[in-house]
């Protein structure tokens, strides 16, 4: 890449079009607007995208930078990616502040565009890597299986309200318990595709079990953790693991001022709801856990603080024996002392 030219196209996804505003700063410095318009989220809409861009731009160095929109970005991502386009995908909060900080009041999606081509004009950004297909095929079935698992604890729910009313009719009860039946079927189905593309990799499936001996991590919590990080491959420290899992800290102190620290729940979700019942299971049958537990649990206001602290440490742990293939010492401190109250978050 040149030093006196950059080009840099912001995109603000949606479910049904994209919004792109192109820039490029020149020799001097000057940054200037090359066009702006809206696209279809669809293979037709990318490949018109690619036509707009190849006529504006000036040499072949092009970054996209796109906001995260749940899912709605990943096929544009990965069809840039199939024709080794240059990419950067910023969550949702890191665009939202970083377009606080230039002062911007309106809030329209061509705005937001514009945002984060200054994003990349400005800063230096990780490049996107697409998920390993491997990898991919499982994330895809664990959050399935969390889905499905949601359900079955609705459905559940609906039947004790059914069984607890007045006179209910024995169909709807039959049918709500048929659902819950075929929901544990669906499942347990679920399960074993996942298991089987596991087992597919003997190493994988190797490397897993080490970790399962860590009390309160089965083998479904451990899949959904390589599954939402791509294997850790991503990861490049613990603090930027913690941060992505949305577990950091987020202090409120100013002058005399002294607020709740709480956790910034900004990263990936499904990191902290696979990580919340082996927290749970971990302080009941772990001594280690449960020591951590019963001493920040006396000095928190929450219990929940001191889980979260649990979920932390064993986050840590897995991240830990996977990037060394280690097996697991109940006796080692994988978390390398870490101070555990200063980890925890409201």
């Amino acid at each position: 890449m040149r030093e006196e030219l950059k080009q840099v196209c912001g995109i603000d996804m949606a479910s049904k079009k994209f919004d792109v505003c192109f820039k490029q700063r020149d020799i001097e410095g000057n940054v200037a607007i090359k066009g702006t318009r809206t696209f279809k989220n669809t293979p037709g809409g990318f490949m018109e995208y690619l036509s707009w861009i190849d006529k504006r731009k000036k040499e072949d160095y092009l970054l996209h930078v796109v906001e995260a929109t749940g899912v709605y970005h990943e096929n544009l991502c990965y069809f840039l990616n199939d024709r080794s386009e240059r990419i950067s995908v910023q969550l949702a909060q890191k665009a939202k502040y970083f377009i606080k900080s230039l002062n911007i009041k309106t809030k329209t999606d061509k705005v937001d565009a514009a945002a984060l081509a200054d994003m990349g004009m400005s800063r230096k950004l990780d490049p996107w890597k697409p998920l390993s297909k491997n990898f991919r095929d499982i994330r895809d079935l664990t959050r399935t299986l969390v889905r499905l698992k949601e359900h079955v604890v609705v459905a559940s729910s609906q039947i004790h309200a059914l069984k607890a009313s007045h006179s209910v009719r024995e169909e709807s009860l039959s049918l709500m318990t048929d659902l819950v039946k075929r929901q544990k079927e669906l499942i347990d189905s679920c399960e074993r595709c996942i298991f089987e593309l596991i087992e597919e990799d003997p190493g994988l499936n190797e490397r897993i079990a080490k970790i399962t001996e860590i009390k309160g991590i089965n083998k479904v919590t451990v899949v959904k953790l390589l599954a939402e990080t791509d294997g850790f491959r991503n990861v490049k420290s613990i603090r930027s693991l913690v941060s992505y899992a949305g577990l950091d800290v987020v202090q409120d102190q100013s002058g005399m001022h002294r607020g709740r620290s709480r956790i910034s729940k900004k990263g990936n979700a499904h990191i902290r709801t696979a990580l919340y019942m082996p927290a749970m299971s971990a302080v009941r049958h772990d001594p280690k856990s449960r020591k951590i537990y019963e001493r920040l649990n006396g000095k928190l206001p929450k219990k929940k603080q001191a889980l979260i602290a649990v979920m932390r440490k064993l986050l840590i742990t897995i991240y830990t024996l996977w990037k060394n293939n280690d097996t697991y010492d109940p006796e080692h401190d994988w978390t390398k002392k870490r101070r555990d109250l200063s980890l925890v978050t409201g």
